[in-house]
């Protein structure tokens, strides 16, 4: 087993937590720091932080677009503090001391929203009163945190345990842990979601990731998504950051439409359609190439977990049947070509690897109907579909039986 190493690097000091403004950033905002529009609507946020005195606070507001807010107060000697700042209307702020420890807050005009924790811990021990979403979202945040703390700890393992003799096994250990932790997450914020449609927070928790990894998507989820779509639509009209999260589900309705006429193209029996890229060497390879053979069309990502753990897994069937006419066609949608090699290798995934270095903007996401990774699509020797994301033990039989 060998994601877990880069899973480790990829979720290092400032990525090993979730960052919700690094969620928000799927839905193309950006935090920015700039001057105090001027508004007759105004939020107050107040608090007091334990071992936190005389301390100085920042707070910004994201922004989908204009002049955003970033405004600053410090604590008195008790770690007490207040302060007032105009306010359009409903959106996201982050509170922070330092670049490891802040909250996120969801803030409306006119409310008067208190805040209190342990100045040395807010993000675990932080309670909110004053704003519903904030008070809702602090509990998943909580939730949140204790599954990144064990991410920590499976890493100091990794760390303390490089030098044993039994490291391979430690690492499939830590890997099945880690999975574990990334499911309990995607579950939480499945079930988060769900319960507050309507809430600004739920739209918090479906865009972040967990470290560099996506928990949920449009793609992924449709149903959760468009259903927070209409109730965010209802609950706050003409809000900028709906309106954005809104204009994204259109153009997925759209794209889906589109994806749906090119599922009815790989349905069993139609013949695949051309792929043609780059291998490692640089030479382009055709899949076309491979008519003769049992081929399996398999994309994925380095950065994709699940990916990750399905190389592993191809590893053995692989190893199986290569000898009998079976080849694995694999496009990896990776803009960094480095990472992509550093991957496949530490996977052992020694089979026909291309890349796309469009990534998700790859015109074969279109052309096959792709809507998450991994996606597999079984092809036979005459170049004709068998089967689309067959599961581990049908992939077994139908490669067996075509062979």
């Amino acid at each position: 087993m060998d994601i877990f190493p880069d899973i480790c690097r990829l979720m290092s000091q400032t990525s090993m937590r979730i960052r919700s403004f690094t969620g928000i950033l799927i839905l193309g905002l950006t935090i920015l720091q700039g001057c105090k529009y001027i508004s007759e609507k105004h939020v107050t946020l107040q608090g007091s932080f334990t071992s936190l005195s005389a301390a100085k606070l920042y707070i910004f507001h994201i922004l989908p677009a204009g002049k955003p807010v970033c405004d600053s107060v410090i604590t008195d000697d008790a770690g007490n503090f207040s302060i007032s700042f105009p306010l359009k209307e409903a959106g996201y702020f982050v509170l922070q001391r330092a670049a490891d420890d802040g909250i996120t807050l969801v803030l409306a005009p006119g409310e008067t929203v208190t805040v209190k924790g342990d100045g040395k811990a807010l993000r675990s021990t932080y309670t909110v009163e004053g704003s519903i979403d904030s008070r809702v979202f602090a509990a998943y945040q909580k939730f949140t945190s204790a599954n990144l703390a064990r991410v920590d700890s499976l890493s100091r393992i990794f760390a303390e345990s490089r030098s044993h003799p039994n490291f391979l096994s430690v690492k499939k250990t830590l890997d099945s842990g880690y999975m574990t932790i990334f499911t309990n997450q995607k579950e939480k914020v499945i079930a988060f979601a769900g319960s507050h449609v309507n809430s600004l927070a739920s739209l918090l928790a479906v865009s972040a990731n967990f470290g560099p990894n996506p928990l949920l998507s449009e793609q992924t989820h449709p149903v959760l998504f468009l259903k927070i779509d209409s109730a965010l639509m209802h609950t706050y009209p003409g809000n900028s950051l709906v309106t954005t999260f809104h204009l994204r589900m259109q153009e997925f309705k759209t794209k889906t439409a589109d994806l749906k006429a090119h599922d009815k193209l790989l349905e069993p029996g139609m013949p695949a359609p051309e792929i043609i890229l780059p291998n490692a060497a640089g030479r382009e390879i055709k899949l076309s190439s491979l008519h003769g053979k049992l081929r399996l069309i398999y994309f994925w990502s380095y950065w994709n977990a699940l990916c990750r753990q399905t190389n592993i897994n191809l590893t053995t069937v692989y190893n199986q049947y290569k000898d009998q006419g079976f080849e694995i066609f694999a496009v990896a949608l990776d803009p960094e070509a480095s990472q992509w090699k550093k991957a496949y290798m530490l996977d052992k995934a020694y089979w026909m690897q291309l890349i796309d270095t469009k990534g998700l903007g790859s015109e074969y996401c279109k052309t096959y109907a792709l809507r998450a990774l991994p996606k597999m699509i079984l092809i036979g020797k005459n170049g004709r579909i068998i089967a689309v994301n067959p599961g581990p033990e049908d992939l077994k039989i139908l490669i067996k039986s075509n062979l």
